[in-house]
């Protein structure tokens, strides 16, 4: 008897031995995915099907769980360094929270050099090997990149009609370089979180902010907008993507495959329902909530595009002989 109980244990032990790897195979491996906006903005709930769509792509082999901003303890500005490190092994990051570490990932939001989607296209295509090069450094790489809409004025008060219309009025910016056309169209820079934005322009401290009608649509800003100011400033892109590289080499070819073709799909979506959604938020503003659209002269735009061109080659200047190519290839490709 004791002799058929030990050969039942050894059997046991070795059908769990067989087992138990079988098991470990099929257990996803976890990541997280640091966000740029909140799960109930039109992109968090984009980025929820993303995610579900690399657990599918994938066969499992890989789950990622989004973190709003704030979940985890970096801000904006940190997530090229926080993936790099492995902190996260996904974030999304809108460009310009980059400034600070990668100059040459900010190139396309500079004022009248890319205006559209279909331009950040052509841009992106020579930019993007020099960006990724340049994420590297940190540990980084780029998944895939998307677009916001294109920027432009909204504000309250009297409206901007034209190019001569800007001295002494106080605009909110979200950039040194946004700040730097503000300031060459002879209006006033104001720099504050989103937050007190409100506030501010019931108090009078600005008139204007520079954003896109997705935005102020989803951030309920039309409450205390009146009017809107069109010239296309520049396409609000890329947001980038961004995965670890240590992360994705350390993935199997069949879950990297899968990612990567998830990742491929995200861009290919929002490239075509951005675009689509910013005209469609425009509308609904006009109609809805009473604000007035003011399409600029091809003209004036030209005009605040001459005004800024030499503002390009300086901005580049400083940051060395590499972006100085960079700008040069991103205006051969959109012929500027």
């Amino acid at each position: 008897m004791a002799r058929w109980v030990s050969q039942f244990t050894v059997a046991v032990a070795l059908v769990a031995g067989l087992v138990a790897p079988a098991a470990a195979q099929t257990k996803p491996l976890a990541w997280d995915m640091m966000m740029n906006v909140g799960l109930t903005h039109f992109v968090g709930g984009v980025e929820k099907e993303f995610v579900e769509d690399i657990r599918k792509r994938t066969n499992g082999a890989l789950a990622v769980t989004l973190r709003p901003p704030g979940e985890l303890p970096y801000k904006l500005p940190e997530y090229l360094r926080a993936v790099g490190q492995g902190h996260s092994q996904m974030g999304d990051v809108y460009m310009g929270f980059l400034a600070g570490d990668s100059r040459i990932a900010v190139l396309t939001g500079l004022p009248f050099l890319v205006a559209n989607a279909d331009e950040l296209r052509k841009a992106m295509a020579v930019l993007e090997p020099l960006i990724r090069e340049d994420f590297a450094r940190f540990g980084t790489d780029v998944l895939t990149w998307y677009t916001w809409p294109e920027q432009n004025f909204f504000g309250r008060g009297k409206p901007i009609t034209t190019v001569d219309e800007f001295k002494g009025r106080k605009i909110r910016t979200t950039s040194p370089e946004q700040s730097e056309l503000v300031k060459r169209l002879g209006g006033v820079p104001i720099s504050m979180p989103a937050p007190e934005v409100p506030s501010a322009a019931q108090r009078g401290v600005m008139e204007g902010v520079i954003t896109a009608g997705f935005n102020l649509y989803f951030s309920k800003w039309y409450e205390f907008t009146e009017w809107a100011y069109l010239p296309d400033i520049h396409i609000g892109g890329p947001a980038y993507i961004l995965v670890n590289k240590g992360a994705l080499a350390s993935l199997s070819p069949e879950a990297r495959r899968g990612l990567q073709e998830a990742a491929q799909a995200f861009q290919a979506r929002m490239l075509k329902e951005i675009p689509a959604r910013e005209q469609s938020d425009l509308k609904t503003l006009e109609t809805r909530h009473g604000i007035k659209l003011i399409r600029a002269n091809p003209v004036d735009v030209e005009k605040m595009r001459k005004l800024m061109a030499p503002y390009w080659d300086e901005w580049a200047k400083q940051g060395g002989p590499k972006l100085v190519e960079a700008l040069a290839r991103v205006r051969k490709a959109v012929g500027r």
